[in-house]
Order: C-alpha cells, then structure tokens, then sequence
C-alpha cells in the first residue's frame, strides 16, 4: 500500500512539473502597450525664442516658452513645476538655465501646450 502512495504523488508530482506554465504576456501585448504610449505623446523640436515667466500680479499667469521651428512658426508651451528640463548631456536643469537660440526638443500630451519634458538638443 505504501508502494502505491508513493508511485501516486510521484506521478502527480510529474505531471504538475510537466503541465507548469509561466503565466507572462504574449510579446505583441507588450508592444501594443508601448505604441499606445507613442500615440498620446508629440514632440517639437526647435529654437528657444522666448521665456516668459508667471507673473500673477502682472496679468501673466503661466509660465510660457516660445520656440521656433524650422518653418519659422512659433509654438507656445506651459511650463510646470513638473515639466522635466534636461540638458544635452542629460543633466538636469532650470527654465533660467536654458539659452535664448538654443535649439531644444519639447515633449507633450497630444492635443496639449503644456511641456512635459523639455531637452537641449545639440
């Protein structure tokens, strides 16, 4: 009797090896994932023209950059206490340390001025 309970769970024990599956996604669920993260997000690439800065007591109350692009068509942006500023070695900066003429890429949500990420682009 013992014989047979220890060929059973041994059996058992196989087969749960044998019919184990890894529960990951398929590989084209990651890519639609990451595609419809491409599609809500624009990006702009040209020269700094202008920073105006929020001045509530002035009547101005975002803080804004003006860029040029290679049309010569100027884009306006909001800039946000969340907007990430990264230089062209990937160091991190502020709005006062960007250059007027400096040609940088401007990230944001599609469909929306407000910068979620700006870059120095050399």
């Amino acid at each position: 009797m013992k014989k047979i309970a220890l060929v059973l769970i041994a059996i058992v024990f196989v087969a749960g090896i044998a019919f184990a599956q890894e529960q990951t996604p398929p590989a084209n669920a990651m890519v639609n994932k990451t595609s419809a993260v491409a599609k809500d997000t624009k990006a702009a690439v040209g020269t700094l023209a202008k920073v105006t800065l929020a001045e509530p007591a002035k009547g101005i109350a975002n803080t804004t950059i003006t860029v040029t692009d290679e049309t010569g068509k100027a884009l306006e942006y909001t800039v946000t206490q969340s907007t990430k500023i990264l230089g062209a070695s990937l160091d991190v900066l502020t709005l006062n340390q960007l250059k007027i003429g400096e040609k940088i890429k401007i990230k944001s949500k599609e469909g929306s001025s407000e910068a979620s990420a700006i870059k120095v682009v050399q």
